[in-house]
């Protein structure tokens, strides 16, 4: 079973606030293991065209001109950041203090991917 985009979010946004909860060690590797499965899967997700049925959950009446809050300025190279922490993160050679820091940057880029993807893209068309 293949998961699509925003399945594949729900389950980042989920992974990662328990690993930013979790102190065991172990649990972050397997959770760790988890985001690196669900970015790899996301990276072929955002290479498709969007189906209908999500293009719907971003489109809506008015669309608000905003700028994006993040330093990448496409969802894929913030995927790949999030991607590299992770195997960063498996590879378990920084200190305990590093890898607390580099949890946290995980978490908030995380975050902004998902915020990112899930801003609506399209403006409702008016048909006469």
């Amino acid at each position: 079973m293949t998961l699509d985009l925003f399945e594949l979010l729900d389950a980042c946004e989920t992974l990662s606030d328990e690993l930013i909860e979790s102190n065991n060690q172990t649990h972050q590797q397997a959770l760790h293991r988890r985001l690196a499965n669900c970015l790899e899967a996301m990276e072929a997700e955002l290479e498709k065209p969007l189906p209908p049925y999500l293009m719907q959950h971003l489109t809506v009446e008015k669309l608000v001109d905003t700028q994006p809050q993040h330093l990448a300025g496409d969802s894929e190279l913030l995927r790949q950041y999030c991607y590299a922490l992770t195997q960063v993160l498996i590879s378990q050679k920084q200190a305990a203090e590093i890898n607390r820091t580099l949890n946290a940057l995980l978490f908030e880029l995380l975050n902004m991917l998902i915020e990112d993807l899930l801003l609506p893209r399209f403006e409702k068309s008016i048909k006469d």
